[in-house]
């Protein structure tokens, strides 16, 4: 059988699309390209945005056009919230959301075998107990490995929590299996991710957490480096520090989700920390890892932000330095709390302040890797030409896939950087 697959979404997303395709592969199936005359299709769908929920519908379409007498299987967050819209769409045959994908080469299978176009629905799957889905090669020296799930924060914006549901995580057992895996088949760095990373443990019986994952990391032979996902400012504890300062592996890039510059616009939000609160996780991170690169994401045009808080929000980013940010517009999620508000913004007006955000990330990324030249840094290469230094900058050089270099940092172009070897 020939399956084709479209992700849609965040990193989490693409994790889970690539372990399916590992279980069809192992079943003795075929992965064939999207744009292919497939025997299956599974569209891996995201709600975070509008723009994602329109997408989503549009390759589900795409692919009953492509072969009108393939099921289609959709998957993840928008066809966990609209399951009735997208069980109505045409050639739709199973409905699985968030959960069930380990089941999914039986019951793909299952649903060839008839050859019936109706559609067909599990039962809902258990959503208690993490999936224990393979690890997501980023590429030849870098992989992902999801060791969370679920999320309990309902920021008054996001409709995940009810797409994901409780949280739930990887026991530090099968997370270091895992790595051991990865370590052996050559995988120099590996990605910790998950929907809400820093809740991880908070479901297991003894309670590990981030410190106890960057501790299990520096055990693994072979494992170089190690990345952690987007994190929340309350877990940069002492604890966490002095695990982070001691570690062999952990590179010292931190994603920690701010949103907002703008207190008041962080209270609408329900994000649960202060501008002050941020500023001190920040400085704390660098008071044990000077030269760490501090990276966020910030949304444009919050209901009811004003020009000042706004303008709050650009203050703030530059003064804590991102070294990156990605920036995205307010997007309207009904049954939010955020969508019952008074003063939602005008489309242009979000995609004006989102400009601004943006000019202002890359201006400041920029900066961050001119810091950077006259350095002598480790660095990862990659299959362009490219690596990374384990502050996540992207530099040139000339060096073999999977090579780890000492390259000077001489140059920028753009916002990467240009090296020569030592």
């Amino acid at each position: 059988m020939n399956v084709a697959f479209f992700t849609l979404g965040c990193k989490v997303n693409h994790y889970e699309t690539q372990a399916m395709e590992e279980l069809f592969r192992a079943a003795g199936h075929a992965v064939v390209p999207f744009d292919a005359v497939a025997d299956a299709y599974v569209v891996n769908t995201c709600t975070v945005t509008q723009i994602g929920d329109k997408k989503s519908r549009q390759a589900i379409s795409q692919a009953h056009r492509r072969n009108p007498d393939a099921p289609i299987v959709a998957v993840g967050c928008y066809a966990e919230v609209a399951k009735d819209a997208v069980q109505d769409l045409p050639g739709v045959s199973l409905v699985l959301g968030t959960a069930g994908r380990t089941e999914i080469v039986s019951l793909v299978e299952q649903t060839v075998a008839k050859h019936t176009p109706s559609p067909t629905y599990p039962a809902p799957f258990e959503r208690h107990a993490f999936e224990e889905l393979t690890a997501q090669h980023d590429s030849r020296t870098r992989a992902t490995l999801k060791v969370q799930d679920g999320c309990n924060s309902f920021c008054s914006y996001c409709v995940i929590p009810f797409a994901r549901g409780a949280l739930r995580s990887r026991t530090l057992e099968s997370t270091k299996r895992e790595l051991l895996s990865l370590a052996k088949n050559g995988y120099r760095e590996v990605v910790l991710t998950g929907i809400q990373l820093s809740a991880y443990g908070v479901d297991l019986e003894d309670k590990p957490d981030l410190a106890d994952l960057i501790t299990l990391a520096d055990s693994v032979p072979g494992l170089e480096r190690l990345r952690l996902g987007s994190l929340e400012p309350r877990v940069i504890t002492d604890r966490f520090l002095a695990a982070a300062k001691s570690s062999r592996t952990l590179c010292a890039q931190f994603h920690l989700s701010l949103q907002s510059g703008s207190d008041t616009v962080l209270m609408r939000m329900n994000r649960r920390y202060t501008t002050a609160q941020y500023r001190d996780a920040v400085a704390r991170i660098r008071s044990v890892l000077p030269d760490a690169a501090i990276t966020t994401d910030i949304i444009a045009g919050f209901v009811g932000e004003t020009e000042a808080e706004h303008n709050e929000t650009m203050r703030f980013v530059e003064e804590i330095g991102f070294a990156r940010i990605h920036v995205f517009p307010y997007s309207r999620r009904r049954g939010t709390k955020a969508d019952a508000m008074d003063g939602h913004l005008s489309r242009a007006v979000k995609e004006a302040r989102t400009r601004e955000l943006i000019a202002l990330g890359e201006r400041l990324e920029e900066a961050y890797v001119d810091r950077q030249i006259g350095k002598t840094l480790d660095v990862l290469m990659e299959d362009d030409g490219t690596g990374y230094t384990r502050t996540y900058v992207r530099v040139r050089a000339d060096a073999a896939c999977g090579e780890t270099v000492r390259v000077k940092i001489t140059g920028r172009s753009g916002t990467t950087g240009l090296g020569e070897i030592e």
